[in-house]
């Protein structure tokens, strides 16, 4: 029984290094191995933590995926001024980039300690 919880704790720990992995890395590659690892354990898992953190960390992802990328991308193509969105869309992605990865290593430090994440 101990080695099933420390599994299920391993793999809230991958899905939340797979989030900052996203983040940091490689994007496009740690999202589809998030994917996989969610189709594959989603049903497997009794609800718990790594249930939650099998979860978060793909709503998180979506989040700022929509937020990094999406609204970004909508403020450039909507601006008169080109080069003023420009710095002011880079000032935001930084800002909001910091806080993206603030909060994965604060889910990643919640799923070595096996409790729930932060959002």
């Amino acid at each position: 029984m101990a080695d099933e919880n420390k599994k299920k704790n391993n793999l809230a720990i991958i899905m939340q290094s797979l989030y900052l992995s996203n983040l940091l890395l490689v994007p496009g590659l740690s999202f589809i191995a998030m994917l996989y690892l969610f189709f594959r354990h989603k049903t497997q898992l009794p609800k718990g933590v790594a249930k939650v953190h099998l979860y978060r960390s793909i709503q998180l992802s979506l989040v700022a995926g929509i937020f990094l990328v999406v609204l970004p991308s909508i403020a450039l193509l909507m601006s008169y001024n080109f080069q003023l969105s420009l710095m002011l869309s880079l000032v935001y992605f930084v800002t909001i980039h910091a806080f993206f990865v603030l909060i994965g290593m604060l889910n990643l430090t919640k799923a070595m300690v096996n409790k729930l994440p932060l959002f």
